[in-house]
């Protein structure tokens, strides 16, 4: 079986969804690969402890985590975070690719979502692939001088991610959009629902913009909707889950609108499968999520067979059977409203239909990426 390497400027553990998906997809693509994640600790709570992880990601057997120490600035100061990121960033990167790396690696495989540490393989035409999220003008910089290298891939998350790129049309062969995906095993085949119950799962903020959820809140107020539907915001931290309890129950909509604080993974799908309505929502003003996201929480709601609403972002017209969502305009109650009343008479997509969005489906598409048959014949330079 074949190395794979996962180098990245990623901390472990941590409650970011970043990271859960680095993990998921790492426990499908041990089935094709002997992996190991490379990763800094640099954070007071960072462990490469095999017991600290699984407390967060479950079972994590057949992969090798290999923490390293992070004696740089980033995550020490207060001040200039951002320029200390940039710095750190670079020189760890620098520094573990070459650590890691070996003459005889040049027939092994790596993955990465650093754009550093894509560049540095690139360079010494290591067979590399970089999981492209989003977007900075150094990324973009980097990218263009990096994809330039033989072995070099690229993997956009959306279809906008690809076109915002710029990249080339000369190296299209080594770009591909594949959305993230769902761990199938986590779900049950049978569950009774809760009729009309509405959830959102998430984190209550991303990169520390508020979510928009008093909005949906505030639209249960003087409508009809605290009649017919529940609420239930599932991923809240204490604080934040207590000043989001106190303004439900200044609206007065406390017995139909709940929090839940944060659950484990398992915990929280079995939430999911007992709702009938997934929320998708977020602020316009943060590029990302207005343009390029391809959330976890909807594939897992497209396994829980929820029926599925959305804010009309560009991120989620790409999505996967995103004919299916019902959207409404940012900030428009009467929208939302409507929407929710239109899912009554939708069926969710079928179990029989969404093999395309398993993890074990996107696990074999990255393998073919790698493109093993190219690799065999591949003669290495000499370092």
């Amino acid at each position: 079986m074949n190395d794979l390497k996962y180098i990245t400027y990623q901390t472990f553990p941590s409650k970011k969804a970043n990271t859960i998906q680095t993990i998921d997809n790492l426990k499908y693509l041990k089935k094709y690969f002997n992996v190991e994640l490379i990763f800094p600790l640099r954070e007071a709570f960072s462990s490469s402890n095999i017991e600290d992880l699984k407390e967060f990601y479950g079972d994590i057997s057949d992969i090798k985590f290999t923490g390293t120490d992070h004696k740089l600035p980033f995550g020490k100061f207060s001040y200039f975070e951002k320029y200390l990121f940039l710095l750190s960033h670079f020189l760890w990167s620098r520094k573990n690719v070459k650590k890691f790396i070996e003459p005889r690696d040049y027939n092994k495989f790596f993955f990465t979502r650093s754009e550093w540490v894509f560049y540095f393989l690139s360079k010494k035409s290591f067979n590399v692939i970089f999981e492209c999220h989003q977007f900075s003008k150094v990324r973009k910089l980097i990218l263009d001088k990096s994809i330039k290298y033989p072995n070099s891939k690229i993997l956009f998350l959306n279809e906008n991610l690809l076109r915002d790129s710029n990249i080339p049309k000369e190296h299209s062969n080594k770009l591909m959009v594949l959305h993230n995906g769902v761990d199938e095993k986590l779900f049950r085949k049978k569950v009774k629902k809760n009729k009309n119950e509405i959830v959102f799962a998430g984190n209550l903020k991303r990169f520390d913009d508020d979510r928009n959820l008093k909005f949906i809140i505030d639209s249960f107020k003087n409508s009809k909707l605290s009649e017919n539907f529940t609420l239930k915001i599932v991923g809240a931290d204490i604080e934040e889950g207590e000043e989001l309890e106190s303004y439900i129950k200044s609206q007065n909509l406390d017995t139909i609108a709940k929090v839940v604080e944060r659950q484990n993974r398992e915990n929280t799908i079995r939430i999911l499968e007992s709702a009938e309505i997934g929320l998708l929502i977020n602020s316009s003003e943060n590029e990302h999520s207005f343009k390029y996201t391809s959330p976890l929480k909807y594939f897992e709601y497209l396994y829980s067979q929820l029926k599925i609403l959305a804010i009309d972002f560009p991120a989620h017209r790409q999505l996967p059977f995103a004919n299916n969502i019902q959207m409404f305009e940012e900030g428009d109650s009467e929208g939302f409203q409507a929407c929710l009343k239109n899912s009554l008479s939708i069926n969710p997509i079928s179990i029989d239909e969404l093999d395309t969005i398993t993890l074990e489906n996107r696990a074999k598409k990255i393998c073919d990426f790698f493109n093993f048959a190219r690799l065999e014949g591949f003669e290495p330079p000499t370092l």
